[in-house]
């Protein structure tokens, strides 16, 4: 029998992944601060923690899949976190995205209590969450990280170990940096071609099959034309994302031009109230500079 796997954060992404481990068949306890997906957990044979604490007290591997930088905080080294329940050995998976400075600030703090931390962000969005697709960005301790890839490749197609603790924090970014440079340049080539006089149908069957495809704009225009900002990848999340991109830059004195542009973008559509709709919503900025919608 596997053992039991730990899951604490049950959100857009956590979700989904969580159910991928159940399906895979190991045994899962998951907290998360609300009860409408721990309900999912539970009827699909899962356990259930009120606490995180609860989590690490029944588990040697635990995966945090929460919003930010404070909330692992709370849920690691807060009242009733792991911290209070973990043993010599355990292995605390951080899938969230920060930086790579934060993820090494955690593992000092854990330092004595003997526990290996991973960080291991993920790409791919909400359908790579929920289809077991998702790339998956390790760094840590290698003998950590080979615990833990059974439980890796049942939520992630592409599963990769970078080196040494933050350097999978450092993939992310650089992958975050391109998308959201790419998102914008998505949104402002609709917009172009839209004041041109062009069909934006036409724009989406045309780009596919040119040198200017890429991920983003096969998964992104299309939403922009069809006005559904559902959200898949939260905008603010991504301004979020290009913040902790900017530091990594600055740190290494490394330029980020076009970085620095895009963040300053969605953080307008983000003050614009679009900051919790899909980050393709950048699109309504551009819009509004424009004068049109698609």
């Amino acid at each position: 029998m596997k053992d039991p796997v730990g899951f604490v954060g049950l959100g857009n992404m956590g979700l989904g992944m969580a159910r991928n481990i159940l399906k895979a068949g190991f045994p899962l306890i998951a907290h998360d601060a609300r009860e409408a997906p721990l309900r999912v957990i539970a009827g699909m044979g899962g356990q259930v923690a009120r606490r995180p604490r609860e989590v690490s007290e029944r588990v040697r591997i635990t995966f945090v899949v929460v919003l930010n930088y404070p909330q692992i905080e709370q849920v690691v080294l807060g009242e009733h976190g792991l911290q209070e329940e973990v043993r010599p050995g355990d292995v605390i998976v951080l899938m969230s995205t920060v930086s790579p400075v934060q993820v090494k600030e955690l593992a000092q703090k854990l330092g004595g209590r003997k526990v290996q931390i991973l960080d291991a962000p993920i790409s791919g969005g909400k359908e790579g969450a929920e289809a077991g697709t998702l790339s998956i960005m390790a760094g840590g301790e290698k003998s950590a990280f080979e615990r833990c890839l059974p439980v890796f490749r049942a939520m992630g197609k592409s599963v990769y170990h970078l080196g040494p603790l933050g350097s999978g924090m450092s993939m992310k970014l650089v992958n975050n940096l391109l998308v959201a440079v790419n998102g914008l340049a998505v949104a402002e080539a609709m917009v172009l071609g839209k004041k041109a006089g062009l069909d934006p149908q036409t724009i989406l069957e045309i780009i596919p099959k040119s040198a200017g495809d890429s991920w983003m704009f096969r998964n992104r225009a299309p939403q922009m034309v069809s006005r559904d900002f559902t959200c898949r990848g939260e905008l603010d999340i991504l301004v979020k994302d290009l913040g902790y991109i900017l530091e990594m830059g600055q740190s290494l004195k490394a330029p980020l031009f076009l970085s620095a542009v895009a963040r300053e973008i969605f953080l307008l559509a983000s003050g614009m109230g679009w900051g919790r709709e899909d980050d393709s919503a950048v699109v309504k900025a551009i819009e509004k500079m424009a004068g049109l919608i698609l």
